[in-house]
């Protein structure tokens, strides 16, 4: 697949309940999540989208950036997928979380270039798949459909119903998430 095929989708989460405000706005070695995230992505692949959960979110969008909502509301990382599949006008979607600051586009072109004939692509920690840095192609969206309206949100799931190619992993460091106030400190002595 060629980077041209494929969208980048950060996902900037939901309510951020364990940081305590939303995390896609908190500050990292003096850039926001958000803008750290646009601004290692914005010239991978076909472009950059976000997946913003709610509507009245969208208004978090960079200038020149789409935002997406989610069509089915409150069902977590899965409904983005979800709609930003829907919303991308490539056959493949890079799916990246806004609190991953660590991971780079050399560890995407490692997924894009092993996913062959697979609709989806992710790293394994520990034997533990990673979903929210993957890549899937567009027909994993009615895969996804179909989970939410039998009730299963949850995007684990997903990589069992579809075929998906597993990368193990050794080293955690560029899976690092930023989700509580003591994740951004560790992560700022790091930066």
């Amino acid at each position: 697949m060629k980077k041209s095929e494929l969208t980048v989708q950060i996902m900037l989460g939901g309510p951020s309940k364990r940081m305590g405000t939303d995390k896609a706005l908190v500050t990292l070695g003096g850039k926001t999540l958000l803008e750290r995230a646009v601004d290692t992505w914005k010239d991978y692949g076909a472009g950059v989208q976000l997946s913003v959960g709610a509507p009245e979110r969208k208004a978090l969008a960079p200038a020149g950036t789409m935002a997406v909502a989610d069509i089915y509301p409150d069902r977590g990382p899965l409904a983005g997928l979800h709609a930003g599949l829907r919303a991308c006008a490539t056959s493949w979607m890079l799916l990246v979380g806004v609190n991953f600051p660590f991971l780079t586009p050399a560890q995407a072109d490692v997924l894009r270039d092993a996913i062959g004939d697979a609709d989806a692509c992710v790293y394994t920690l520990g034997g533990q798949p990673q979903p929210l840095f993957g890549v899937y192609r567009k027909r994993c969206m009615s895969y996804a459909e179909t989970m939410m309206l039998n009730g299963d949100y949850d995007i684990h799931n997903l990589l069992g119903w579809v075929n998906t190619a597993y990368i193990p992993l050794e080293d955690a460091a560029p899976f690092r998430s930023v989700d509580t106030p003591a994740d951004l400190e560790e992560a700022q002595h790091l930066i």
